[in-house]
């Protein structure tokens, strides 16, 4: 039954029922293929039938083969010479049937793919195989399909650029209506710049520009400030720690601004190593350890003299025992960062890798269902860290439930699950009242996308 409404959909789709069409199959193969005649299929093969000759509604009769999902029908059909890229009057192929299936069959895809299947040849609508199977999470046949070549480069330059376009529209709105920068909309979007710039991805450098000016002309007015310590900076070793992180990645340099900033953070940290924070907005300023991470790349990029302080923030974060998914993925790039021992990474590594869902995401909280932000970021520890490759099936998992997830207009959308301590400003981001944080986890998308990718040459700031 499932098979003919799989048939019933396709024809539909054709509005063919609307038009009252003759539904005989023009040749008797193709008779004998809608009937799922197998035993009459290979005897009209053997008398000499043409395994391509006419189609059924557009439908070549391999696809017609395909739709039933018969591995010895299928066989036979290209043993005896079946186009395998024959294209339906969609431009789907064969494969793309193949994978389309909602059981597919891995004997009839690697049959395909040993007969000549192209694994990334695309339809009208630019859609794959590889993107047919991601869509459906079914993440055994995207390994298949990357085995075979399948490359969904394309697909991830379209989302990053998507993404970034998104970001860069909606980072200069926020400054505008709140009168401020923040690690939502600015910091971290500027990492998503860095890490997509250095890709080769397009980066409209105006508005990068002007984003690092308004960053500075926050804090360079109150440089002296900040270096008496005469300056009430909400949680430093969050905000201004990411503040210096952005600039690092769009490749500012260090200057009096940055020295006084980096004054702010230094003067929080604790006898103990850990940089505080008022845990009261998470995912990102709720955790001494996101903050002790951040402060490490902070004074790593912007200090000198500072070894004593980045040790024992390492030493804390050894100890630290991470409650969520922030904190895991947090203590993993904060002993990256402070070169800590190899053990060390490895073993906060394996505490955050095996927390991958079977969907490829992770999410914030284990009660909680995956989102772009827990994912992204974790994906991007893993990689900085060197636990894995961006060959790595669980990062591969990982971007295919990234692309799957991305919405049409380049955002991807997490929840928020945090009180408002802010008065709820429009930026222009979609998702109303979670639009900071699904900006967040855009921004962590980007970069784990991007970072899948080859260098295009030398990084602007030394962050990826």
């Amino acid at each position: 039954m499932r098979k003919r409404v799989l048939l019933f959909a396709f024809l539909a789709s054709t509005h063919a029922f609307s038009q009252l069409p003759d539904f005989r199959p023009p040749t008797p193969l193709l008779g004998a293929l809608l009937r799922n005649d197998g035993k009459e299929v290979k005897k009209l093969l053997d008398s000499g039938a043409d395994p391509n000759e006419r189609t059924f509604f557009g439908m070549p009769p391999l696809t017609v083969a395909l739709i039933h999902s018969d591995p010895a029908t299928i066989r036979e059909m290209l043993a005896r010479g079946a186009n395998p890229n024959a294209a339906d009057r969609n431009g789907s192929t064969p494969l793309m049937w193949a994978v389309y299936n909602e059981s597919p069959n891995p004997a009839i895809i690697d049959e395909l793919l040993k007969r000549g299947a192209d694994p990334n040849a695309a339809n009208k609508t630019g859609e794959s195989a590889l993107t047919w199977a991601s869509r459906r999470s079914d993440l055994r046949t995207v390994e298949r399909l990357k085995a075979a070549g399948a490359s969904d480069a394309a697909a991830i330059r379209e989302a990053v650029d998507k993404a970034t376009a998104l970001l860069q529209k909606s980072g200069p709105q926020f400054t505008k209506v709140s009168g401020c920068v923040s690690c939502h909309h600015q910091s971290l979007a500027q990492m998503a710049y860095g890490a997509a710039r250095s890709r080769g991805y397009h980066v409209d450098q105006a508005v990068s520009d002007q984003q690092v000016q308004a960053v500075m002309n926050l804090f360079r007015p109150i440089r002296e400030q900040m270096e008496k310590g005469v300056v009430n900076l909400p949680n430093p070793g969050i905000s201004v720690s990411y503040a210096l992180l952005g600039l690092e990645a769009e490749g500012y340099a260090a200057d009096e601004t940055t020295s006084a900033m980096l004054a702010s953070i230094i003067r929080t940290q604790l006898p103990d190593g850990s940089f505080p924070v008022l845990p009261a907005r998470p995912p990102m300023e709720a955790s001494f350890v996101s903050a002790t991470a951040l402060s490490v790349r902070a004074l790593q990029r912007f200090g000198t003299g500072v070894e004593e302080r980045i040790a024992r923030a390492a030493a804390w974060l050894k100890s630290a025992s991470p409650s969520n998914q922030e904190e895991r993925s947090m203590k993993l790039l904060g002993l990256a960062w402070a070169q800590a021992d190899r053990a060390d990474i490895d073993r906060a590594a394996a505490d955050l890798l095996a927390r991958q869902h079977p969907d490829g995401g992770w999410s914030q909280l284990d009660s909680l269902e995956s989102d772009a932000y827990a994912t992204g970021q974790a994906m991007v520890a893993l990689l900085q860290s060197g636990a894995l490759q961006a060959s790595s099936k669980a990062y591969q998992h990982g971007l295919a439930y990234l692309l799957r997830t991305q919405l049409p207009d380049g955002s991807w959308v997490v929840r928020t699950r945090s009180s408002p301590v802010q008065t709820y400003k429009e930026s222009g981001f979609p998702h109303g009242k979670h639009q900071w944080i699904s900006a967040a986890g855009t921004s962590w998308a980007v970069i784990a996308l991007s970072l899948s990718q080859p260098k295009a040459g030398p990084a602007v700031g030394g962050m990826f």
